[in-house]
């Protein structure tokens, strides 16, 4: 055997003992599991994304994968904890534009979304939906509405945290119609859904994936959505902007983020399998089917993404008067 069959016969057994995914794991410079750290419960959007991709990463990495629920104010509980965990890449965080940009402008929270936290990519996009249950028996936004303006002691919505979109959108639908809602925290948005199933509240607004299966089995009914068309999945649902209401074209966005300092290498890694996972064709009708328009990015690009959104949505906030 020549020195250079030799060599490549030593390459293709060292293959076959580390195949890629070995190989990316040995990389990862922390032994266990990597943790996801989602700030909603299971059940929900965030939820459902996080264990989704955590199957594939967990293939194309060569670890298991945890998905840990932080749940409670709005988010920050979750996004506090990770500002101080290990920067070795071992946990990971998905987190909604509430949470990383208008969350900070709106009270004082225990953490700086650009100075400590590294980002890795976005994940999608979601469209944000106002959906009613049993209790106004409203089968379209007029009802609704009318429904309130005839029930004014009870024209609440829920939505899954102070200071998320959903609750700027709440604001401005209770501006366009003239109708004093009250906003109703909840620590995510399936407990919404079962808010609204049961009766509890008569509207809320979240993300499309924590409400689109009880719209489908008849439990609420979704009867408006964000965005600038309608949904693929639910084509009877008309848009806000369909309805003669602006200022409701942006959808909402999560994204994946470590702790500030994780090494580039690490950033990089992740980067890839995400996205990798992200666009898998077993994957991406998954995520369509409860709301998620797949979109992703380079860590420098989610970065940018921070800043410019913050840039927009002040002067929308400080107009809604929640914010100085």
């Amino acid at each position: 055997m020549t020195l250079i069959r030799a060599l490549c016969w030593l390459a293709g057994a060292a293959a076959a003992v580390f195949p890629p995914s070995a190989a990316l794991a040995q990389s990862l410079p922390f032994d266990g599991p990597i943790r996801i750290i989602c700030p909603f419960p299971a059940g929900g959007s965030s939820d459902a994304l996080a264990r989704l991709v955590g199957d594939k990463i967990q293939a194309s990495l060569g670890r298991s994968v945890i998905i840990e629920n932080k749940t409670g104010a709005g988010g920050r509980i979750a996004v506090e904890y990770m500002k101080t965990a290990p920067a070795d890449g071992s946990q990971i965080i998905v987190a909604t534009v509430s949470i990383m940009v208008l969350t900070p402008m709106l009270e004082k929270v225990g953490y700086d979304p650009v100075k400590d936290f590294a980002p890795i990519t976005i994940a999608g996009d979601f469209q944000i939906p106002l959906a009613t249950g049993p209790m106004t028996g409203a089968k379209d936004f007029a009802a609704l509405i009318t429904w309130f303006k005839a029930n004014p002691d009870k024209a609440n919505y829920g939505v899954p945290a102070v200071g998320s979109l959903p609750h700027l959108y709440g604001l401005q639908i209770a501006r366009a119609t003239n109708v004093p809602m009250v906003m109703v925290p909840f620590r995510g948005g399936a407990p919404i859904a079962t808010a609204l199933i049961g009766g509890q509240i008569p509207a809320g607004l979240s993300a499309t994936a924590d409400f689109i299966e009880q719209h489908r089995a008849g439990n609420l009914r979704i009867i408006a959505l964000s965005g600038t068309r309608r949904m693929p999945t639910l084509p009877n649902v008309p848009t806000f902007a369909e309805l003669g209401l602006k200022g409701f074209d942006e959808n909402g966005w999560n994204g994946f983020f470590a702790p500030a300092g994780t090494p580039a290498a690490v950033i990089a890694l992740y980067n890839r399998a995400l996205v990798e996972a992200l666009n898998n064709p077993e994957l991406t009708p998954k995520l369509e089917n409860i709301g998620y328009l797949v979109t992703t990015s380079t860590p420098e690009e989610l970065g940018r993404k921070l800043i410019v959104e913050r840039d927009k949505w002040k002067p929308l906030l400080i107009e809604a008067g929640v914010v100085k």
